[in-house]
């Protein structure tokens, strides 16, 4: 009997590792991907001696998460090199007496209790403000796993609201829970944020790869050909075939089939249940399901190509208005950006959150060059704009003006 054959649609991190995974256990496997390059999200494109990355990205976890664990299973840990910088990260926000403040989020546990000074400082804590913020973390990083299973189905602010935190620690540390999932905090699982936020933590190796981040599909496609596997591009799936409750293939949008006795898709799961698949052709009752889940939040994004080094950390976060920032918002405030984001309407305050590849990986830019990949919170597709796309870009590159001195005067393109 000869072994059947799975496909693959799409090579994005999903698909290139579900590709690895099948190849290197000797099955046949074709992946099949609809642009002409890998990658999904984390493809790559080149301009002006620039390499960019279609989406936005840093790696929480680095080699030390399942991205590690796969090459380590495979036998080839080393295949991707994952690079840190001195400072992970930088919050850019208004301070207390409206100055700019950028508050270094440091690599090293050792420089951790500089960096909780300086929070508590920019946020004017009072003692018994920064104690209850205090002991938030303890709990968090502290807690066991029976504990968190026990947060599924309660949400972060439900989690949060019996710490009485002061409304700016409540505000950034769920802004920065729900950073995992792209929803609101009081939409957000808290069991499943804090999993994530001990893991980074514990791991501590929040990270970009070197080549950028089509490093990591382009690595496990690359370890899977060597394994068997067929890789096709340029190939859109336009059905996933069923005869008989059985998968028998796809058909690509050119009209050919690959015959295939599994499919493995891993676009989102109401593309799947209500497009790529006949109409009948799967339960009814798990269509419905997949037809009323509700997609997270998008991202309006912009490339900043710059002539000079303007910022020495891994990334830069925050939000800020013309009267507002996040740590001077109210939990009202807070939640009335998301509820204007909800509407199509450009919040008061913009949350941005900008890796600077190129700190990473100097060769992503030229000589003395720089790369800064913003991306700000967006609505989901299926919202009527009320504010026009242009506007949407520009209150991201103004945010990002106001926070990076020089950025304007700078940049080579955006």
């Amino acid at each position: 009997m000869t072994t059947p054959r799975t496909i693959v649609i799409g090579s994005g991190l999903g698909g290139a590792a579900a590709t690895l995974t099948l190849a290197h256990a000797g099955l046949p496997v074709t992946l099949v991907e609809k642009n002409r390059s890998l990658g999904g999200s984390c493809a790559q494109y080149s301009k002006r001696g620039f390499q960019l990355d279609v989406g936005t990205h840093m790696f929480s976890r680095g080699p030390h998460g399942p991205l590690g664990d796969l090459l380590r299973r495979v036998g080839q840990p080393q295949a991707i090199t994952f690079k840190r910088t001195r400072d992970i990260a930088e919050l850019r926000v208004r301070g207390v007496h409206g100055m700019l403040d950028p508050i270094a989020v440091p690599a090293s546990a050792a420089r951790m209790p500089g960096f909780a000074w300086e929070l508590v400082r920019a946020m004017g804590l009072s003692p018994s403000e920064a104690a209850k913020a205090g002991r938030l973390f303890a709990c968090v990083l502290a807690m066991p796993d029976d504990r968190v299973r026990q947060l599924d189905e309660v949400t972060v602010q439900d989690f949060l609201e019996p710490f009485g935190l002061h409304d700016g620690v409540a505000g950034l540390f769920g802004f920065l829970l729900g950073l995992y999932f792209v929803v609101p905090y009081w939409e957000a699982s808290a069991g499943e944020a804090i999993w994530c936020f001990q893991r980074m933590l514990r791991d501590n190796h929040l990270s970009y790869p070197i080549g950028g981040s089509q490093a990591v599909p382009g690595t496990f496609v690359r370890i899977a050909q060597q394994h068997g596997a067929e890789v096709r591009t340029g190939a859109g799936v336009e059905r996933i075939l069923v005869e008989d409750g059985r998968v028998t293939g796809v058909r690509l949008s050119t009209g050919e089939e690959l015959p295939g006795e599994r499919v493995i898709s891993t676009s989102s799961l109401r593309t799947t249940a209500l497009h790529l698949l006949e109409p009948g052709a799967a339960p009814q009752a798990w269509v419905d399901k997949a037809r009323a889940i509700k997609g997270s939040y998008i991202a309006v994004q912009a490339k900043f190509a710059v002539d000079r080094q303007l910022v020495k950390a891994g990334a830069i976060v925050g939000g800020v208005g013309q009267d507002q920032d996040l740590f001077s918002m109210s939990l009202d405030q807070l939640k009335g950006l998301f509820q204007d984001v909800a509407e199509g309407r450009i919040p008061q305050c913009v949350p941005f959150y900008c890796p600077i590849p190129s700190n990473f990986d100097p060769s992503l830019a030229p000589p003395g060059h720089q790369l800064l990949t913003a991306c700000a919170v967006a609505p989901t597709t299926d919202i009527q704009l009320l504010d026009p796309a242009e506007r949407w870009e520009t209150a991201m590159v103004e945010a990002l003006h106001g926070v990076v001195p020089g950025l304007e005067e700078h940049t080579v393109f955006v």
